[in-house]
């Protein structure tokens, strides 16, 4: 739902830009596009919630009044009449509000609509009321219930082109929000104040009972550019308002299940094959959506990007690519994991230090990485990491187990070795809800995980460059398929 309020806003709001009005001559000036918004949310004690979204379309006028011109010009043929005609525009709106709500992940029912403005000339006002299914979320971490508002408009997150937008944006925008029969309020946002030159982003907020209120105010100028986007609305984080309540609720979410597996056979002569199987086995719906790309892109398509890119990035940070080969399993398969099973032969894979190879890899599988402010998954991601050392070699450096928990949180790890080979299983399972700072707290000690080893016939050194390139690629390979082919 994060960028619902944004997407409505170009959808509704700019379209009349949309044209080729939109040139800039000469003496171009740009206008500014004001809004007043409104956004009521009356929480039931289940989680629904009954929503009302009123937005104000006042300026530029001139605008307005081609918007309103072409509305009422479906009457100057005598096919319809005015109310006929304001009827029309109103179904057009709530068809485009629905798809937009929908789309952002609103489960709708109930839905309405209604104009004011258009017959009197002076504005476009627009009244979406619906029923959302779900609206609040509980989350049994932390035994709360959770709203989320966006007093960014979404402009935290939306992309804007180098050069900025040719026209100002001046938004007031307010939150309603009513909590429920005997909630008790625990959070709620704050006041926020950020400018960068004429722009401005202002949040104030206030708690009234069973009731809180969030005003933000949006000024962009003309020609922004991104890094102006990024000052104003990059360190906002406060998008919740929180509240228990005597009732529980039911949690709404889906499982993360995937398995790794990486094998190196480390030869004598300093060469590496390099066998990695990524099985995506949860959440269903979205695995059977990207073996459906495949199957749309092309299955050979596929497999050729996947070891061409591979290939690519690997000669790009310095390994020799001898040779490759990638296969995608269980398209056809109904309910089957998604597999990607691939294999190189590389040379210059490991990095020699002090007279031995070290290998350094995430037992995490990254998911320290590009944390939101909670996990929306409950997730169980697996590693099995197999190091298969020649006749003669020796490890001289493996990792310690290791069993971290935190509130439900679990991230272990075991090592077997059994002669020359070395066999690592690390997992990681998250709650669903569990807090950015939780996941960090349990596993930003344990990053990093090294193996140091000789083998009988060493080969000539590689260069500090190359050391130092060898350790990324390491790590790009041993979590690059995960974050490559799952969407976050």
């Amino acid at each position: 739902m994060k960028r619902v309020l944004a997407v409505l806003f170009v959808a509704i709001l700019l379209t009349p830009l949309i044209g080729p009005d939109l040139g800039l001559a000469e003496d171009f000036q740009p206008k500014t596009y004001k809004q007043d918004f409104v956004f009521t949310i009356v929480v039931m004690p289940n989680g629904n919630a009954n929503i009302t979204m009123k937005t104000v379309w006042l300026e530029p006028k001139d605008e307005i009044q081609k918007q309103i011109e072409k509305i009422l010009n479906e009457t100057q043929n005598g096919s319809m009449t005015v109310e006929e005609a304001i009827a029309k525009f109103e179904q057009e709106q709530l068809r485009r509000y629905v798809e937009s709500l929908t789309q952002s992940g609103m489960n709708l029912t109930n839905e309405s609509i209604k104009s004011y403005g258009i017959a009197e000339g002076n504005n476009v006002t627009i009244v979406f009321n619906a029923i959302a299914l779900n609206f609040s979320k509980y989350y049994s971490y932390g035994d709360y219930w959770e709203v989320r508002i966006d007093p960014t408009r979404g402009y935290a997150t939306i992309n804007i082109p180098d050069t900025g937008l040719p026209f100002a944006i001046d938004i007031n925008s307010t939150f309603i929000i009513k909590l429920p029969e005997n909630a008790t309020l625990i959070g709620y946002p704050k006041a926020f104040a950020k400018q960068y030159n004429t722009s401005k982003f202002f949040v104030t907020s206030e708690a009234k009972g069973d009731t809180v209120i969030v005003n933000s105010y949006i000024y962009i100028e003309p020609f922004l550019p991104p890094d102006g986007y990024k000052a104003l609305f990059g360190d906002y984080k406060d998008y919740y308002i929180r509240y228990r309540a005597p009732y529980k609720g039911k949690e709404h979410y889906q499982s993360s299940v995937m398995n790794e597996y990486v094998t190196l056979d480390i030869y004598s002569n300093g060469s590496v094959r390099l066998h990695m199987r990524d099985e995506y086995i949860e959440p269903k719906s979205e695995v059977e959506a990207r073996k459906k790309e495949i199957i749309s892109y092309g299955v050979e398509n596929a497999t050729e990007y996947i070891l061409r890119t591979y290939s690519i990035a690997l000669g790009y940070r310095g390994a020799l690519v001898d040779n490759g080969k990638v296969k995608i399993l269980g398209l056809n398969e109904t309910d089957a994991p998604l597999v990607i099973d691939a294999e190189y032969m590389l040379r210059n894979f490991t990095t020699f230090e002090n007279g031995s190879y070290v290998y350094q890899f995430d037992p995490t599988l990254g998911l320290t990485s590009g944390l939101t402010d909670r996990m929306e998954y409950e997730v169980n991601h697996t590693l099995y990491l197999t190091i298969n050392l020649p006749d003669g070699g020796k490890f001289l450096e493996v990792p310690d187990n290791i069993s971290e928990s935190l509130n439900g949180n679990r991230f272990t790890m075991t090592v077997l070795r059994e002669g020359n080979s070395l066999k690592i299983v690390s997992n990681v399972f998250i709650r669903y809800g569990a807090p950015a700072e939780d996941i960090t707290k349990m596993l930003s000690n344990h990053t990093t995980a090294t193996i140091r080893y000789t083998v009988p016939e060493e080969r000539s050194r590689l260069s500090e460059t190359q050391q130092v390139i060898a350790i990324a690629v390491a790590l790009l390979l041993v979590v690059g398929a995960i974050v490559f082919w799952k969407r976050r």
